[in-house]
């Protein structure tokens, strides 16, 4: 690449491009899990953001090449664990092995330290996702249990629990 990846604040105006990304990420991945995808409107989409902008509970943020995303990563509080947030994070599979993921990670990190409101960070990966594990393992997450959770094909599968503990950080 010959262009460098930036990270920018999603904003109310970047609706229409992080429905279109996240229908491709859905496409590439059975990980991605957006429920009400094909429903969800740009109207929408641009109030969430509008919203999520001004809380300090949530966190949208756009890794972009040539100007278009390419990956993306949340925070959002879970409704039934007020203080928690929940951490995803999505790459597209032309990107992957790039660095974009931690880049991503690293920042909603930070943010979540230094920022947000929140008490805990947690997520879920599917337990055959390795480099994603070990991802989080280097920024600080640590195994808390299992699950099984339904993919977008509705199989259930093994998943990892994590929740963010900065004192395991293993940067390189």
């Amino acid at each position: 690449m010959t262009e460098t990846v930036g990270i920018k604040l999603a904003t109310p105006d970047d609706a229409q491009a992080i429905l279109n990304l996240l229908k491709q990420l859905s496409q590439e991945s059975s990980a991605i899990l957006v429920p009400h995808l094909d429903t969800l409107t740009v109207e929408q989409e641009a109030y969430s953001l509008y919203d999520i902008n001004d809380s300090t509970d949530s966190l949208i943020l756009l890794a972009q090449y040539e100007n278009h995303p390419i990956g993306i990563v949340t925070i959002m509080e879970l409704a039934d664990r007020p203080q928690v947030g929940e951490l995803g994070v999505a790459v597209l599979k032309d990107f992957w092995r790039n660095g974009i993921g931690s880049l991503l990670v690293d920042e909603a990190t930070y943010w979540f330290a230094n920022y947000s409101t929140l008490q805990k960070l947690v997520l879920d990966v599917f337990s055959d996702n390795v480099p994603a594990i070990k991802l989080y393992q280097k920024y600080g997450f640590v195994k808390t249990g299992e699950a099984r959770v339904t993919d977008q094909q509705g199989q259930q599968r093994a998943a990892v629990l994590m929740e963010f503990q900065p004192a395991a950080a293993d940067h390189e």
